[in-house]
């Protein structure tokens, strides 16, 4: 992992709706690294907040908030 400057940015989520589609809402992340996956594919590290949780996730595409 290497370790950048953070930067708020946003990740695509995908969610199944009602109508059985799918809906892509944006959600506000704040970027803190980046790393290799299991394919050698570079990937950003986020920080997400779930309620009162802070989670750590790997997005493999991400935009400046």
């Amino acid at each position: 992992m290497f370790a950048i400057e953070a930067y708020a940015a946003e990740r695509q989520r995908f969610i199944k709706n009602d109508k059985g589609g799918l809906d892509c809402p944006w959600e506000p992340c704040r970027v803190i690294g980046v790393t290799k996956d299991e394919d050698g594919e570079l990937v950003f590290i986020v920080e997400t907040q779930h309620g009162r949780d802070l989670m750590l996730e790997t997005e493999t595409y991400v935009r400046r908030a």
